[in-house]
């Protein structure tokens, strides 16, 4: 049997219970001022505060918490957290983390998270998550405190980021200019394709500046001008500001390359470097300028060469007329035939000035290109023994549609720059044959594509460095000295060939020759048959109108005409010749027209003459052509031209060759 316990047994156990149940609510109230204190922390902390009890119910929020979601707190409170607050695809992850959390035995049970709740609105945000239990004297939960810190803001501001420098990435890798991003120390950190694909140098062929400037720049006095004007343009420039610069350089292939250069500071550590490719557009800027300086001096050239022109004509109209009734032997035979040789000196001078200016073809005809470099080259040797001339032209006929004087012009200039070239005397190797070019040759010469014939010159000289090159077509640059030349050879050839349609290009390197390549189109026109005998005079007894506006020619043409045996009625001017034609158009067998006059120059006098007689056979005559007009008006059916100064041989020739097809 079990002794019952004694009275002071019985008050020690009460005793003891009251101690038991007093410790209890000590515990109590500890985690009740515990409790209170936490969530007065978490009311009025500036960061997001909440508790949830075992079950994920809301206990508690804060005003921080509310504001930031759009609730309010009655409609919070009780709610399932899950339910309400995370993104129904990531729940299951979350709840996952929550439970992990609720199986904790440590006492205290800390644990950080991160995930998006959902906003009244339907926004997301982002946050990270500090979670402590709340335990009862037991140590069963309670409910769960959670810290959280929206990081919204920084998240999106990191993924802009990260987008930005995704597209910033593939704005450089894609970029059609060359970029690099150079250290502060000069290392290259990074390259992109196109710098490559414009240099042809990678990363590893200049991991330094002074690799990339060695390579780049092989010459040490060009090299060392680069590098100075990059050091002092780094001097000047400022955070964020560039300074734009155009150097050649030399690629891994050894190419030269024009390139525009904008360097950029990027603070202390880097040098942001864009390379534009402008080596095709310098070159087309190039020829721009050339085309307008030909076009200024041109339309100078064309005023001398008119005047010029006009009055040779005079001088060359009386000797020739003084020499038809000379006896062979007669002494001032002799005198006149040198005042004709003068003649056609200052007629050569005045041709090339022409050859420049603008539309400076006149007889354009279909030729055989070959026989003309044929005959060229033989006329061109039997002068200069010292150059011997190798040929290889092609067996079948290159016909073109061009000045066969002007084209030989252009041949003998280059001839005379290659003996030139080789004093000492050297070899000549001309060569000719079909060529096709395409559009790529052809666009930087604004030429149309297609069949050329191309006439090579080459010679063995002295050559020309890269400073003499780009100015060898210039006009007036001569490499002779003062008063050797007038430099207006290979500047008329480029104008000539400029005014056919077609192409002139020069390759030279120092000590190792020159080579001239001409392009002309090629013309499926039969070869033209010239009928006349060179200085043989031909008479006739027609009714001659002659067209002019200057005095000097009006008295010269009408004295040769007359010594010719022709009939001359006179007209000094477009409108005056019109009313002739008009009142005796039936009496005239051929009208010699001048081209250039005031008020109605010969096109329009041209046009009117063929509506009032439209057979009435005109012969074109001027001393020079303004922007293809006498071509123009051959192509209406112009009879025939003449070009000023000529002699009464000449004249007599031009008559008959176009009487001939008259009335």
């Amino acid at each position: 049997m079990n002794q019952k316990p004694t009275y002071e047994e019985l008050e020690q156990r009460v005793q003891e219970l009251e101690s038991a149940e007093l410790a209890s609510k000590r515990v109590e109230e500890a985690l009740v001022a515990s409790e209170g204190k936490w969530r007065n922390v978490l009311a009025n902390i500036l960061q997001i505060g909440i508790s949830i009890d075992p079950h994920a119910k809301i206990i508690f929020a804060n005003d921080y918490f509310l504001t930031l979601t759009g609730w309010k707190k009655q409609e919070v409170i009780g709610k399932d957290w899950f339910d309400l607050f995370i993104p129904e695809n990531t729940r299951e992850t979350v709840r996952q983390v929550f439970n992990m959390l609720m199986r904790q035995k440590d006492s205290l049970g800390f644990s950080t998270h991160e995930n998006d709740i959902v906003t009244r609105t339907g926004d997301l945000r982002n946050v990270v998550w500090s979670n402590i239990l709340t335990r009862d004297g037991q140590g069963n939960i309670i409910n769960i405190n959670c810290l959280g810190i929206d990081l919204t803001k920084r998240k999106r501001a990191e993924q802009a980021l990260r987008e930005s420098e995704e597209k910033f990435r593939t704005l450089v890798e894609k970029s059609p200019l060359g970029i690099a991003l150079i250290e502060d120390d000069g290392d290259v950190e990074y390259i992109n394709p196109q710098f490559t694909d414009i240099f042809g140098y990678t990363i590893e062929d200049i991991p330094t500046g002074k690799a990339w400037f060695k390579k780049s720049y092989p010459d040490k006095k060009y090299r060392r001008q680069a590098v100075k004007t990059w050091i002092e343009d780094t001097k000047r420039i400022s955070v964020g500001q560039a300074k734009s610069r155009v150097f050649s350089v030399t690629c891994k292939d050894g190419a030269q390359k024009t390139i525009y250069f904008r360097p950029v500071i990027m603070g202390s550590l880097y040098r942001f470097m864009i390379y534009e490719d402008i080596t095709e557009k310098a070159k087309m800027e190039h020829q721009l300028q050339q085309a307008r300086k030909f076009e200024a001096i041109g339309t100078l050239a064309s005023g001398i060469a008119h005047d010029f022109n006009n009055l040779m004509m005079g001088i060359q109209g009386r000797a020739s007329l003084m020499a038809v009734n000379l006896a062979p032997s007669h002494t001032h035979l002799e005198h006149i035939k040198a005042i004709e040789a003068c003649i056609r000196s200052a007629t050569g001078l005045t041709r090339q000035l022409l050859g420049f200016a603008r539309g400076g073809k006149y007889e354009v005809k279909s030729i055989n290109i070959n026989e003309l470099v044929r005959n060229s080259a033989t006329m061109f040797s039997r002068t200069r023994k010292e150059i011997k001339i190798h040929t290889k032209i092609q067996p079948s006929p290159l016909v073109v549609e061009a000045d066969r004087g002007q084209i030989e012009q252009v041949l003998l200039n280059i001839y005379v720059n290659a003996w030139q070239a080789m004093p000492d005397g050297g070899e000549l190797y001309l060569e000719t044959k079909a060529a096709m070019l395409d559009d790529d040759f052809c666009k930087p010469y604004r030429v149309e594509p297609g069949h050329y014939a191309k006439v090579s010159v080459t010679d063995t000289g002295s050559g020309m460095n890269k400073a003499t090159r780009q100015q060898i077509f210039d006009p007036f640059f001569t490499t002779k000295e003062m008063g050797r030349g007038t430099g207006l050879g290979l500047a008329s050839a480029y104008g000539i060939i400029k005014n056919h349609g077609g192409v002139i290009t020069v390759y030279s390197e120092t000590g190792k020759g020159t080579t001239f390549n001409i392009y002309l189109q090629l013309s499926e026109k039969e070869m033209y048959q010239e009928k006349a005998t060179k200085g043989e005079i031909l008479k006739g007894s027609e009714t001659i109108l002659l067209v002019d506006d200057e005095e000097i020619i009006i008295d010269v043409g009408q004295a040769m005409l007359k010594t010719l045996g022709y009939r001359v009625v006179i007209s000094k001017s477009g409108p005056d010749a019109i009313e002739k034609v008009t009142d005796i158009g039936n009496e005239i067998d051929l009208v010699i027209l001048d081209l250039i006059m005031p008020k109605m120059d010969g096109g329009k006098t041209f046009d009117r003459i063929r509506e009032i007689q439209p057979k009435m056979p005109v012969m074109l005559s001027s001393g020079y052509a303004v922007n293809g007009q006498s071509s123009e008006i051959m192509r209406k059916g112009c009879n025939g031209f003449i070009q000023k100064p000529f002699n009464i041989a000449t004249l007599s020739q031009k008559i008959r060759n176009v009487l001939g097809h008259g009335k």
